[in-house]
């Protein structure tokens, strides 16, 4: 057996892993708190919109990000700016 086989599948697995855990952010990642809807949604669109501009200009990878790293950090600035705060998440 290959010696770097053992290496070379805990990096695949890592990589997995790790690009299964990144999610492009939504509206369901945050509190609508006492917002009425139709404004918590033209909020959401509005910060998607930025977000995916903003993805385009200056992500790495673009579009192809696995991360989407570059959008979520507009897209969570964005809806902070709102008012809206991010759901916890539930501990396991």
């Amino acid at each position: 057996m290959n010696p770097r086989l053992p290496m070379l599948a805990v990096a695949a697995l890592v990589v997995v892993i790790g690009c299964a855990t990144y999610a492009a952010r939504t509206a369901d990642d945050y509190d609508q708190g006492q917002a009425p809807r139709p404004q918590f949604v033209k909020d959401n669109e509005a910060c998607a919109r930025q977000a995916e501009a903003d993805q385009r200009r200056f992500g790495i990878g673009g579009e192809m990000d696995p991360t989407h790293a570059t959008f979520n950090r507009m897209y969570d600035a964005c809806m902070r700016a709102s008012g809206y705060q991010r759901k916890q998440k539930e501990a396991k």
